[in-house]
């Protein structure tokens, strides 16, 4: 029993350490990047635990080793946003498959969350949504394409997370 936390812990934190090395795979100019996959990983293969824990400390890490550019506070509702999108897409993908909990991380990721935290104040206001929206899907889908290769290869090869 305790083997098995302590093997889950790991992969989390290999996961974790995934999400700042891919941070620094920039899809563009500005913040986008690679960031997300491993997140997505955690959350597909693990599941929505794994994916509200991963994709939240995943977002506070990228944003603490970046420097908070869109300040401290708004990082981290960013960060519980992310924690959401994660959960999600780990429950959708128990329960109808793999590729509907890539949907869902791509829609909530894209769309969903730069929604919601649009009602925040926030430095770029009601403008953030319409700054974003596009390219983070785009990003989200990159990322989730990205992570569903990697669930279904270390499946293919007998690795189960």
């Amino acid at each position: 029993m305790l083997l098995a936390r302590t093997n889950a812990l790991v992969r989390l934190a290999i996961l974790l350490a995934l999400s700042v090395l891919g941070s620094y795979i920039k899809l563009g100019p500005g913040s986008i990047a690679f960031d997300s996959m491993a997140g997505f990983v955690a959350a597909l293969m693990m599941g929505p635990a794994a994916g509200v824990l991963n994709c939240g400390l995943g977002h506070a890490a990228v944003a603490a080793v970046t420097g908070f550019p869109l300040t401290v506070p708004f990082h981290l509702a960013t960060a519980v946003a992310m924690a959401g999108v994660g959960g999600l897409g780990g429950l959708t993908a128990r329960r109808f498959g793999l590729t509907a909990g890539a949907a869902a991380l791509v829609l909530a990721n894209g769309l969903l969350a730069p929604a919601l935290l649009a009602l925040l104040p926030n430095p770029m206001g009601r403008g953030l949504f319409a700054a974003l929206a596009l390219p983070l899907t785009v990003a989200a889908g990159a990322n989730a394409a990205v992570a569903l290769l990697v669930v279904l290869g270390l499946r293919r090869a007998g690795f189960d997370l």
